[in-house]
């Protein structure tokens, strides 16, 4: 699995693995990589319709060693104070992303994913700027993903993830439960939203051409849009996992309605939704400084900054 995921974010072809550093240095002899010249099939002499083909079956298998359909991976039950049962692998569930699987390393289906290509497709055919960024990342399938698409279409764009990788902060607001921070996931990057993401877009002002929020909560929800908003370039895309979560989908409401923006959700399966930024205008910034003093500071005593 570690090998896997390696190639699936540098390339089978990259330098790395030429890095004696990491114990993978191998040259081959000059008879060996004649053979390989002339074995070797000119990029010009494939057909575009077969390079398609052949690239749609890559990403789908790599789909589906994701969401752990290949291995039928069984589900994860979840509940409250990690309270986990197991059950049979289910692909009517599997599919819209309605199971966790125990082995796989996305909860969000073949059709949140089937999604997330077709847009980052589109970003790449039509020239959009910018990154994918992931906001709450679980065990990163969507990014592996979106590297992988990046990968096979041989762009170079960055691929950013954001998460505490400790759990989804203790509420700071009224709008959401003290539960939610009871959840037990694995994480990437370390620091909640509030924190991490203004301190990285110090640091970093390039655009983004697709943006995934998945931070289940109204305030999480409230900082991914007010931080990263204005980044997500005219023609991107941005993708609420959360669509279903009453209180995510009262923050995406109040953030179009604060900030005069009418944009058609379309949503995905029986979770996630998605649309596209088709411009730029100003943002209420002056409503998330208010809303940061009104919040409570609990998430910085876990470590959470």
């Amino acid at each position: 699995m570690c090998l896997l995921l390696f190639v699936l974010f540098y390339g089978a072809n990259s330098q790395s693995f030429g890095n004696p550093a990491r114990g993978l240095e191998w040259s081959p002899s000059q008879q060996q990589q004649q053979q390989q010249q002339q074995q070797q099939v000119a990029p010009s002499s494939m057909p575009t319709n077969e390079v398609a083909r052949l690239r749609g079956l890559y990403l789908d298998a790599v789909r589906d060693s994701i969401v752990g359909v290949h291995l039928a991976t069984p589900t994860v039950e979840a509940r409250m104070l990690n309270n986990l049962t197991h059950r049979p692998f289910d692909a009517t569930k599997r599919a819209p992303g309605n199971d966790w699987p125990a082995y796989g390393v996305s909860m969000i289906g073949q059709l949140r994913m089937d999604n997330l290509r077709t847009l980052l497709e589109d970003v790449l055919a039509k020239g959009v700027l910018g990154s994918f960024v992931e906001c709450g990342v679980w065990r990163g399938g969507a990014s592996i993903f979106a590297k992988a698409v990046f990968t096979a279409h041989g762009a170079a764009r960055d691929v950013h993830l954001v998460d505490s990788f400790q759990g989804l902060p203790p509420n700071t607001t009224a709008e959401d439960i003290l539960g939610w921070s009871k959840w037990d996931y694995l994480r990437f990057h370390k620091g909640y939203f509030r924190y991490a993401l203004p301190t990285w877009r110090a640091q970093d002002k390039s655009p983004i051409a697709v943006l995934r929020l998945d931070g289940d909560m109204y305030e999480s929800t409230m900082d991914e849009l007010y931080n990263l908003w204005d980044a997500v370039s005219p023609g991107g895309y941005v993708i609420i996992d959360d669509w279903s979560i009453k209180v995510c989908r009262k923050a995406i409401t109040e953030f179009f309605s604060r900030n005069n923006l009418d944009y058609k959700i379309t949503q995905i399966d029986d979770n996630g939704a998605w649309f596209q930024k088709t411009g730029s205008g100003p943002i209420d910034h002056d409503w998330y400084q208010q809303f940061n003093n009104s919040r409570t500071s609990d998430d910085v005593q876990t470590d959470g900054s």
